[in-house]
């Protein structure tokens, strides 16, 4: 999933659950911070030596196309942060598959339940372990490792009638190259997959994954729906749900902003955002100006702190279950 769900989907979600634009804002950043928390000059320690004389543990959640290709630290970040394992099948990397409802994801929405308003950094916690637990429904099928199993074969996707199939085919045909390193390389995460699976509007299948057809407007609501439930008990109020005007205003945005570039889908949302087509309740002036900002966190030193802290919490709370589970891959040091 990108900012236009993690962020924009998770503010009004927390908005509907009665959270204040400030506490939906923590949520909500915390929750695209997570894909945006990387090592931006990974052949230099020293930002990670400052932060540490500062008390701070740094650990990565995602990364540069740099580190992906050295496998510095892909483990570490793609399997508790993006692909959290369904722990299902024989193999190992059947069981790092990603699966939404899975044994492991129910566990993390349980952990979230347990968050309390007298914890003061519940906005955190929240947004990490619900940025997680969005990405097993987009990512679902995939494993957060180099590995034959995340291999796809004739992928195709519309988002408004208009197959690439024939495009994509032609291109490989006439790069031989590019299509013998496809079928020969151990794919990390869903790249054959191209990014189908994080754009709300795509509608799209492959021969086995998804034969029958993926619409992700309807994946995007199913997990917006079990977030929304975590987020009404955590604020407590009733768990209702979702009403159908909400689902109808979430599905309407997810089928009709339509662009590759997800940052065009951000400036949509926070638009409609803005001028409250949400029906926010209790709407006010930091609604109308809300906007995504790594520095909202990253510029506070408190919140900064808090953030990294949660961030490995869930790291070892994901390590500690696959442990138990007979799987010992995750290191524990927090700057690798």
């Amino acid at each position: 999933m990108d900012i236009d769900y993690h962020f924009c989907t998770t503010y009004v979600l927390a908005r509907w659950a009665d959270f204040g634009s400030a506490n939906a804002k923590i949520i909500a950043t915390s929750a695209q911070l997570v894909d945006d928390n990387m090592d931006d000059n990974p052949f230099s320690d020293k930002a990670e030596e400052k932060a540490i004389a500062q008390g701070i543990n740094i650990r990565y959640s995602a990364q540069h196309i740099w580190n992906n290709i050295t496998g510095k630290g892909n483990m570490e970040v793609w399997i508790p942060f993006h692909f959290l394992p369904g722990l299902q099948g024989k193999t190992t990397d059947e069981q790092l598959v990603c699966r939404k409802h899975s044994e492991l994801s129910q566990a993390l929405g349980e952990r979230l339940l347990e968050t309390t308003l007298d914890n003061g950094q519940f906005g955190f916690r929240l947004g990490v372990g619900l940025h997680v637990l969005a990405d097993t429904w987009a990512h679902q099928g995939f494993a957060g490792i180099n590995a034959s199993i995340n291999r796809v074969q004739n992928l195709i996707f519309n988002a408004s009638g208009e197959s690439i199939e024939k495009m994509l085919k032609d291109f490989i045909d006439s790069h031989q190259f590019v299509a013998d390193f496809i079928n020969n390389m151990n794919p990390l995460g869903h790249v054959t997959a191209m990014h189908c699976p994080d754009q709300p509007y795509l509608w799209w299948k492959t021969k086995y994954l998804f034969a029958d057809g993926r619409k992700n407007w309807e994946e995007f609501l199913e997990a917006s729906e079990e977030i929304f439930r975590i987020l009404q008990q955590v604020s407590c109020v009733p768990v209702t749900g979702l009403t159908e005007e909400q689902k109808d205003m979430l599905t309407t945005c997810f089928r009709e902003i339509q662009d590759d570039d997800f940052d065009v889908r951000y400036q949509e949302w926070i638009r409609r955002i803005h001028e409250n087509d949400f029906d926010i309740p209790n709407f006010d002036e930091n609604d109308r100006t809300v906007e995504y900002s790594m520095g909202t966190i990253l510029g506070d030193p408190d919140f900064r702190k808090s953030f990294y802290e949660e961030i490995n919490d869930h790291f070892y709370w994901v390590r500690d279950r696959l442990r138990a589970h007979g799987l010992d891959m995750l290191k524990q040091e927090a700057v690798y």
